[in-house]
């Protein structure tokens, strides 16, 4: 079992050892982000601007208009939604060179309540031009898809659940900037996730087995930009889909699996996430399974859509 919090502290040590250019800044959280050791390696490439959020995205343009790869941190829900203008404005408009890490997305900060849930940075984020989406379901794929961030030219957003999770990568594994990860080959439906879902998901297996669904599950740790001919191609070996993600139904994966089948497949596609509502202040997983990512609920949703296509369970 990995933390993803602690797998991501140790990983930008070694990136900023290897890119010199690569520079960090929080806002009052660097203890909770995990960046106190980046600062103790590099005290002279580390700011700490304060309860300051939505200037995160305006020091940092500045500072990668003059040649720094600026890494900057806050929980999600801050780091997006306190500098969406700032992040349209003076990232996104002028394609600067900078990395968001958007720590304990989704409601993986359970107890800390709905003001710090971040079930709607995709929805804003995918909607901006330039903006590249990641997220890892696990250790392994953290650390490739880090260094994929620091190499691409551009806006990136790293969207971080606060999990501890197994390693389902193998060394085999290779990461790639907006192609989907296939986890299993499968005929009638296809599902596809992100992030720290895996371990859900293969519960969710487990009882489609024992019914004789044959299903291919495909994990997205790129939202944005999406190889549409891959998912294409991955669509059209199944009767339909459905998708699971910790963010809000609306304007995710979802929209976006919906969007492509919609244009190109014409297949039906259920959205599992959470419910377009606000949550409350309880564990990680019991949220989940309240607002809408429950196994039964899951299972449910999958037996109604193969009952379009005569494959009920």
């Amino acid at each position: 079992m990995k933390n993803l919090a602690l797998e991501f502290a140790d990983i930008l040590v070694e990136i900023g050892t290897k890119y010199p250019e690569v520079v960090v800044l929080d806002a009052d959280l660097p203890d909770s982000c995990k960046t106190e050791k980046f600062a103790k390696s590099f005290p002279k490439r580390v700011w700490d601007i304060g309860v300051a959020e939505q200037s995160l995205p305006t020091i940092s343009a500045g500072l990668a208009l003059i040649g720094k790869i600026p890494v900057y941190n806050s929980f999600a829900v801050f780091a997006v939604h306190r500098g969406v203008d700032m992040i349209r404005q003076s990232i996104c408009y002028n394609n600067t060179n900078v990395k968001i890490i958007g720590h304990a997305a989704g409601v993986s900060m359970g107890y800390t309540g709905p003001s710090h849930h971040t079930i709607e940075d995709i929805a804003l984020l995918r909607s901006m031009p330039g903006m590249c989406i990641l997220q890892p379901s696990d250790a392994v794929e953290l650390k490739q898809m880090m260094y994929a961030a620091i190499d691409h030219y551009g806006p990136v957003y790293l969207r971080l659940p606060r999990s501890t999770v197994p390693n389902h990568h193998g060394s085999d594994y290779e990461f790639k900037i907006g192609q989907p990860d296939v986890i299993s080959e499968g005929t009638d439906i296809s599902l596809f996730f992100t992030g720290d879902l895996y371990p859900k998901v293969l519960e969710i297996l487990s009882g489609l087995k024992q019914r004789k669904i044959s299903v291919q599950v495909v994990n997205l740790p790129t939202i944005k930009p999406i190889d549409v001919d891959s998912i294409i191609r991955l669509g059209n070996k199944t009767k339909a889909a459905v998708t699971l993600e910790d963010h809000n139904i609306m304007g995710g994966i979802g929209s976006m699996i919906a969007e492509i089948y919609a244009e190109h497949l014409q297949k039906p596609v259920k959205r599992m996430g959470i419910n377009d509502t606000f949550t409350e202040s309880a564990d990680a997983d019991l949220l989940r399974e309240r607002y809408g990512l429950g196994n039964k609920a899951i299972l449910q949703a999958i037996n109604a859509v193969l009952k379009t296509n005569k494959l009920g369970l």
